[in-house]
């Protein structure tokens, strides 16, 4: 028999006796089973805890409770479990029926083999996955690509469930950013584009241009109009900032003075706020001049994100312009029906949506998962100037973003928290109550390289480009060190594989809500916990199968894997199709990276331990099946956070 999910048969297997039998022994009391895995082998393979709260509700001991609902399981109907058993102070240990778990495991993986771990939902839905997203102003980022690599894996996980998931990219080109960005190009023009050979590295460089010149000439009014009026202390911190923003001119003219000289010519002849505030203006209003001026940019940095994106195996459905968002009727028709719901006030002339008194209802609160004593602010929607703000074009774009959608998932930073409460909040107001709890925030925290302070307007960053470049070389030199008789070509093709996977695994295998601390050392550590160490197990297991000519054997005997080492790869391979049901329900891909990390280090301890091409025949068909079962594991698992294996190290 084939099992889709061998260890969650086992769960429910036990879940269901036991729920049978506390209602058997304790009729009129609601029970709710906890199963924990035990501190030790010794006390089976799960362990239920409930009989502990049960006997402090009745007044009774726990090991009483215990007995009494021992004494009403039945294992009949059973196929995984072996037996269950009391122990001090009231749990009840259940064992499993190890080697026929292994045995089910192993066939069922060999038969599923591409399919294998990836249980299908009985409830489908079109999942919308918003990711990445990056301005475009400048590369992708170090901590972007924490951004891109966790929504490209919730994106597999989803798919791999059997969910219909669509990818989309929302392109930021209405604001003030890539307004400034304009009046750069309407100063220099295509030269902008010349600062380096890939075009968002190069826009990344004038953008930094631009933004240093502006904010001088801003700072510097504000300190001397500050000394005037004799606020020494508040002109003082002023002039900090400006030096610091000098600094960041003199790094742009050191490498790029040209550029420089021309937008400070440029700058003479006009006034650059206001430039910038009539390109803005014009842009939203969907003028073809302001159009000339900001799409041939960011079109431009697109093929430079998508150059990226190509080599680290990250695509989209859509691409998804804001500007198409503004110019449609949606955000009028949005305005226009938050004005008339009530929830509107006028603070000097503008707009504002007033979040706060609808989150003051509980249950709404709880609906809409705002935690209990978070205070939402309200809600600017408009500009004194009648321009729209970035939360108003949200709001139009999560309904389109339904249109098609039961679910949208948004990977967005820590610091959008509260505009995505705003946002969802708006939704319920406006009659989408189902899309405003179908919205989630998928939050996450900052990625922080030691003695590195980042800032993309200052041009201060770290980009994916040059990380993965770093990785690819690294990755290299160990690559020589591990196996000096491959070709260059051989090494160079493993080390370019093994450095993306290594930058991605670190991206990826910390919880969301924790910031990464990024050390290469842990990155490309291939003794423990890294995409190196993972890729060097597979290539091992590798090495093995294609001894025999990389078939699995037609018939093996699980029984004969009685090893500690055997029987323990054997109940992790099992445990994969659950594990992946939690990650995919859950939305947690760290999960999945602990998982191989967990399986990697098993296989490394085995095959260490435990000949196989040198065993007794029969051994080795049935080591040969259990290394071929993991191969098949660890190859399905890693394909979920984005990484393919390579078969030599």
């Amino acid at each position: 028999m084939v099992y889709n999910n061998p260890w969650g048969v086992f769960l429910t297997e036990a879940r269901n006796i036991l729920e049978k039998a506390f209602k058997l022994a304790y009729p009129e009391i609601e029970v709710d089973i906890q199963l924990d895995k035990p501190p030790s082998r010794e006390y089976g393979d799960l362990s239920c805890s409930t009989c502990l709260s049960l006997a402090k509700k009745i007044s009774a001991k726990p090991i009483d409770v215990a007995e009494a609902v021992l004494k009403r399981i039945s294992l009949e109907n059973t196929v995984f479990i072996e037996k269950i058993v009391v122990s001090e102070p009231g749990y009840l240990n259940i064992h499993l029926k190890r080697s026929l778990m292994v045995g089910e495991a192993l066939k069922s993986a060999l038969m599923l083999k591409d399919e294998w771990g990836y249980v299908k939902t009985d409830k489908p839905l079109r999942v919308v996955v918003e990711h990445t997203s990056v301005n475009p102003i400048h590369p992708i980022t170090i901590g972007h690509a924490r951004n891109t690599f966790l929504g490209d894996s919730l994106a597999r996980i989803l798919n791999a469930r059997g969910h219909s998931v669509s990818r989309h990219f929302y392109i930021d080109d209405v604001g003030g950013q890539v307004a400034l960005l304009a009046y750069a190009y309407k100063l220099a023009g295509d030269m902008i584009f010349k600062l380096d050979a890939k075009p968002d590295h190069a826009i990344g460089k004038v953008y930094t241009a631009i933004s240093a010149l502006t904010e001088i000439r801003k700072l510097k009014s504000k300190a001397e109009n500050l000394r005037k009026l004799g606020r020494y202390e508040d002109a003082r911190r002023v002039e900090d900032e400006l030096s610091d923003w000098i600094e960041v001119l003199s790094e742009v003219e050191k490498k790029n003075s040209d550029i420089l000289q021309i937008l400070l010519d440029g700058m003479k002849t006009s006034d650059p706020d206001e430039e910038v505030r009539e390109i803005l203006r014009a842009y939203e209003l969907g003028s073809e001049e302001a159009k000339r001026l900001i799409r041939p940019v960011v079109e431009k940095c697109l093929i430079g994100f998508k150059e990226t994106l190509e080599r680290v195996d990250v695509s989209f459905d859509s691409w998804d312009w804001e500007s198409e968002v503004v110019w449609s009727s949606i955000v009028r028709k949005v305005l226009n029906d938050l004005m008339k719901s009530g929830y509107v006030k006028f603070e000097n002339g503008v707009p504002e949506f007033e979040a706060g008194k609808i989150a003051e209802d509980p249950t709404i609160r709880k609906r809409l998962r705002i935690p209990d004593g978070f205070e939402v602010p309200s809600l600017t929607l408009l500009r004194a100037d009648g321009l729209t703000l970035y939360p108003t074009r949200d709001i139009a774009y999560s309904i389109l973003k339904f249109q098609n959608a039961d679910r949208v998932i948004n990977v967005v930073g820590f610091d959008q928290t509260l505009p995505q409460m705003q946002v969802r909040i708006a939704l319920y107001v406006l009659g989408y109550r189902e899309q405003a709890e179908n919205q989630l925030h998928y939050s996450y925290g900052l990625v922080k390289f030691p003695g590195f302070k980042m800032s993309s307007r200052r041009g201060r960053y770290v980009t994916l480009d040059h990380l993965l470049d770093e990785a690819e070389a690294r990755a290299c030199m160990e690559v020589s060190k591990i196996s000096p008789q491959l070709s260059e070509d051989e090494r160079r093709r493993i080390a370019k594989s093994v450095g993306i996977s290594a930058v991605k695994y670190s991206l990826i295998s910390i919880e969301p809500s924790k910031d990464v601390v990024f050390d290469w050392d842990r990155v490309l550590d291939f003794k423990r916990n890294s995409a190196p160490f993972i890729l060097y197990s597979y290539a091992r297991a590798h090495g093995i199968t294609s001894k025999v000519g990389g078939k699995p054997p037609e018939e093996f005997d699980p029984n004969l894997l009685t090893q500690p080492l055997e029987e323990e790869l054997g109940l992790n391979i099992a445990m994969f199709p659950q594990v992946f049901i939690e990650a995919s329900e859950n939305l947690t891909p760290h999960t999945l990276a602990m998982y191989c990390n967990n399986l990697a280090t098993i296989f490394n301890s085995f095959y260490d331990s435990h000949p196989v091409i040198k065993a007794e025949k029969a051994i080795r068909e049935a080591r040969l099946a259990l290394v071929e079962a993991f191969k098949i594991t660890m190859r399905n698992a890693l394909k979920l956070i984005g990484i393919t294996p390579v078969e030599r190290m």
